[in-house]
């Protein structure tokens, strides 16, 4: 019985044995971490904002007309080309001809009357004439004594009924001659009216659309109907792209533009900004800008009505310093905590690559900066210090007034005061610069040392094209190997 019970107590042991390896003692290894690394390097960052647009004429004129008749004729047809003046074609003119005839013969009565009452003038002088005789001898008689007061008064009253006469006459003439000018201007419209009835091209240009065919009725009423559209020189054209809000305050005029359009596809065009226009459009609760496109059409390929799908480039930064946004989004978390160092410097230093005060509205080397971005003349930098001294002694003089200083307005104060200084040219530039200045941001990146300890480093943000972005200063150096990812092994 001891004997058995040392067999069954051995066995209870050795299953507790085997259970407690299996639950306890069989572990699994640690993980090995593996830290992924990209070295930061100078790339080429292109920033672009995509929009759709329709391809059209840069100058597009609608040919309508101002009479309600029947097309009697057409001397052109889609794709003419025509010059300006060319007569493209015609309205029945019948039913004008036949008002001109009818104001040419009111204007002939008007005339009439005109020389009917210039004759009555005539006569009405040669009474006139007669009764002053006949007063001046009476009254010579009246003074002698030999006429009595009653003819005296007698040929005085035929005297002036004469001269009324006379006013009269002088009227109906007046009146004559403004019911010949007015028949005159009827019969002008009537022909004009005429004239219009032959449709000419306002410019040179090529025909895109034609609306009307021979024999039929165009009515203009309230509005004059298009007969055909005229597009002038193909050899450029007009994009007219729908841009959401969110991405028009990136949008400058000037900024370069890449499109294709589906009849050609692996073709790219060129273009740049024009325009944009302050007119919203609301469709569906959905904000957009109309920004204007013009580009050169080599062949003249591309169409009036084509959809151009475009890339307008809103950053463009050569040979920068670059990291992987990826690296911008790591944060280093669990075991890799302690092998975390944060940065000494935090908001970021001037080392590496400089600082934020590098662009334009900066500190320090601002005008060495700018005349080298610029290719400023010596004079120019003169004039760009004088300029600059003034608006810096200005606010300067506020502040010390006690006035509250609007720094927000500062950049706004230098451009103006470089304004006459700069070229056009670098004044579009300088702007770029200051627009760049302005999207600078902060941000911070994880280094892998030697040591395999990692270490934050801060740097300041510039243009990001969606997969890298620029550093534009901060504690990184170019060959840096920045922290991606950290994920176990296997």
């Amino acid at each position: 019985m001891t004997l058995r019970n040392g067999l069954i107590g051995l066995a209870v042991l050795l299953v507790l044995a085997v259970a407690g390896w299996f639950f306890f003692g069989r572990s699994e290894p640690a993980s090995e971490l593996v830290i992924e690394t990209e070295t930061a390097a100078t790339a080429d960052i292109r920033r672009s904002v995509s929009a759709t647009g329709t391809v059209r004429a840069l100058v597009q004129v609608q040919v309508g007309s101002q009479l309600s008749g029947q097309i009697a004729e057409l001397m052109v047809d889609y794709n003419s080309p025509v010059e300006e003046g060319q007569v493209i074609a015609r309205i029945d003119p019948q039913s004008f001809e036949t008002r001109v005839r009818e104001a040419e013969a009111s204007l002939s009565n008007a005339r009439a009357q005109l020389q009917l009452q210039q004759a009555t003038l005539q006569r009405v002088d040669a009474n006139l004439r007669v009764a002053q005789q006949e007063f001046d001898r009476i009254e010579l008689l009246h003074e002698r004594g030999i006429a009595s007061d009653q003819a005296l008064q007698a040929a005085q009253a035929q005297l002036e009924s004469s001269q009324s006469e006379r006013a009269v006459a002088l009227a109906q003439i007046a009146n004559a001659r403004s019911t010949v000018e007015q028949r005159e201007a009827t019969l002008e419209g009537a022909r004009i009216d005429v004239e219009r009835t032959v449709i000419r091209s306002p410019i040179n240009g090529v025909v895109v659309d034609r609306q009307v065919d021979v024999g039929q009725t165009v009515a203009a009423s309230m509005s004059a109907p298009t007969l055909f559209v005229i597009a002038r020189d193909l050899s450029q054209i007009q994009i007219d792209a729908q841009v959401d809000e969110s991405d028009i305050g990136q949008i400058m005029t000037g900024q370069a533009v890449s499109f294709t359009v589906d009849a050609f596809p692996g073709q790219t065009y060129e273009g740049q900004v024009e325009q944009i226009r302050l007119a919203a459009t609301n469709t569906n609760n959905v904000v957009t800008y109309t920004v204007v496109v013009t580009a050169n059409n080599p062949g003249e390929r591309l169409l009036p009505g084509m959809t151009a799908n475009l890339d307008i480039v809103t950053g463009e930064r050569e040979g920068v310093l670059a990291v992987p946004n990826s690296a911008l989004r790591f944060r280093p978390s669990g075991s890799l905590e302690a092998m975390a160092i944060a940065a000494q410097a935090p908001g970021g230093g001037e080392g590496g690559r400089g600082g934020q005060g590098g662009g334009p509205g900066g500190g320090g080397g601002m005008m060495a900066r700018l005349a080298t971005e610029l290719d400023m003349t010596e004079q120019q930098q003169e004039d760009a210090q004088a300029a600059m001294r003034r608006v810096f002694s200005g606010i300067q003089a506020q502040a010390a007034s006690g006035q509250p200083v609007d720094r927000a307005s500062i950049p706004r104060q230098i451009e103006e005061a470089l304004r006459d200084v700069l070229t056009a040219d670098q004044m579009r530039r300088y702007r770029e610069l200051s627009a760049a200045r302005a999207e600078v941001r902060p941000g911070s990146v994880w280094v892998e040392r030697e040591d395999g300890m990692l270490e934050e480093r801060r740097v300041q943000l510039g243009v990001s094209d969606g997969q890298t972005t620029e550093i534009v200063g901060g504690q990184l150096e170019a060959g840096e190997n920045v922290v991606t990812r950290a994920r176990e092994a296997g």
